[in-house]
This record gives structure tokens, sequence and C-alpha cells, in this order.
């Protein structure tokens, strides 16, 4: 005889939920920060001070991290994209950032796209959105890579969502 089991459940998303995601990024932003020297510990609090925000509002298409060069990401560059709600899949550990890439001539910088409920939000709401996160981001073409490509490499994930992250392979 087998058996078969069935089991569903929900879980709401809360504010615990997007700082222990938003941790996982922060600690690989440090990881960065000690391989290359930025961004400042001030910078990875507001990195991580926004995500948190962006997060529980569920409005976060993708985030990049990292140096740019002639308006070019570089391989010590780090993407995360949103999972889709309600996946099941592993939490990794924060970890396994590249060392000796050659940044010079780089900066570090950010770059983020919303979600496409994002675009479904009125401007007040949007507006409400964007106030509650410690800095404002400016409108911008979304950098390419100088060399390589992306390789999905971690997940995040914590009360139903998620950031796949992805780093640069030459």
């Amino acid at each position: 005889m087998t058996l078969s089991y069935t089991t569903s459940g929900t879980e709401t998303f809360t504010i615990a939920h997007a700082r222990e995601i938003a941790s996982r990024v922060a600690t690989d932003l440090k990881r960065v920060q000690r391989f290359y020297g930025a961004p400042s510990d001030a910078w990875i609090d507001a990195y991580e001070a926004e995500l948190i925000h962006l997060l529980k509002n569920d409005v976060v298409g993708s985030v990049v991290y990292g140096y740019k060069r002639n308006e070019k990401w570089t391989a010590a560059t780090l993407r995360y994209t949103a999972l889709p709600g309600g996946v099941l899949s592993t939490n990794d550990d924060p970890g396994k950032i590249l060392p000796g890439v050659d940044i010079s001539g780089a900066t570090f910088s950010s770059f983020l796209t919303y979600n496409a409920r994002w675009i479904k939000l009125s401007a007040g709401d949007r507006a409400a959105i964007e106030k509650g996160c410690p800095f404002q981001r400016s409108e911008g073409v979304a950098p390419s890579l100088e060399a390589g490509y992306w390789v999905d490499d971690h997940k995040y994930t914590a009360g139903g969502r998620g950031l796949g992250r992805s780093t640069v392979r030459l």
C-alpha cells in the first residue's frame, strides 16, 4: 500500500523576513568591501535598509552592486533578482565572493530595477515607498558587463520570497 500526503500553507512575509534576506546581501557587500575597499560601512547600512524597505513593499525587480569602469560592470559585481513568490528553494549562506579582480579605474556603484507591481502602484504610493528609503535613486540605463557572463549561484529566501544572486564569470 502506498501512502500519499499533501500539505499546504501560507506564510505572511514580514519585516523580519525582509531583514533576513537583506542581511545576507549586506554580508556579501562586507566581503566585497574586505576584498576591494568599498562600499563603506555607511553605504552597506543604507543599501541594506533600502532593500529591507523595498522587499517589504514587494517592489524589487533586481539590484546590482559592484564596480563600474567606462560605464560597464566589472567582474567584481553581484546581481540580485527577485524570485517568484511562493517558490520553494534552498536558502544559501552568503559568501564565495571572487577576490583579486582588477578594479583599477573603477568605482563602486549600484543599479536597481523595480518589478511589475511597482508599475501598477499609483504615483502617490510609489512616492511614499521612495520616501521611506534612506537615499533617492535616479533614473538611468542598466550598464552591461565589460566581460564575461552572469551565473546564478545563491538564493536567499524567507517568508515565501527571496533573491537569487548572480556573479560574473569570465
